[in-house]
């Protein structure tokens, strides 16, 4: 379960060091205010590889539907979408490394 705190920016200001080692030692999401309006959110770098690892994959897995969609769209085998995917990874190698893959 997520727990969340608010703290104000001017607080966040005085004790910066309790407040990172209070994020670092729990799974708190620190929101910072200022003026009444969130503005930050402080968490361990953990919980921000989580979400970040999270984000990335519903990204890849939009891709993939939309990939599937298209591919059924141009009504492409499952043959043809991977020769496709095959020269555009190959396209892409000569680009940055200048030579054909082995």
């Amino acid at each position: 379960m997520l727990h969340q705190a608010v703290i104000k920016a001017s607080e966040g200001h005085r004790a910066f060091g309790k407040l990172l080692k209070r994020a670092y030692c729990s799974d708190e999401h620190l929101i910072v205010e200022r003026d009444g309006f969130p503005v930050a959110v402080l968490m361990s770098y953990q919980e921000y590889e989580k979400l970040t690892r999270q984000q990335a994959m519903a990204a890849f897995e939009q891709f993939g539907r939309d990939l599937g969609r298209e591919a059924e769209r141009q009504e492409l085998t499952e043959e043809q979408l991977f020769g496709e995917i095959k020269e555009v990874k190959q396209d892409h190698y000569e680009e940055r490394y200048g030579q054909r893959a082995e």
